[in-house]
């Protein structure tokens, strides 16, 4: 699951991920323990710039793969087996 949130100056992106993942993105500067939720494995960004995509694309298709329905993931694997 993915959320994003608009401010004032910017925005924020939130994912969910594993306990591994989190702990390993929370050393880089520009993440952060997701308030409230952080417990349960969120991780925010502020404000991604452009060549932090590359990256996130990876961590949201992670996050939607974990949580998605088995026939969607089984669906999503053979698309990319074509």
């Amino acid at each position: 699951m993915i959320i994003g949130e608009r401010e004032k100056n910017g925005f924020n992106l939130s994912f969910k991920s594993d306990r591994e993942t989190q702990e390993f993105l929370l050393q880089k500067e520009y993440f952060y323990k997701t308030p409230f939720i952080g417990r349960y494995g969120w991780v925010s960004i502020k404000n991604p710039k452009e060549n932090d995509w590359n990256e996130l694309s990876e961590l949201i298709q992670e996050a939607y793969l974990s949580a998605a329905p088995k026939r969607l993931v089984k669906k999503w694997k053979e698309s990319l087996s074509k």
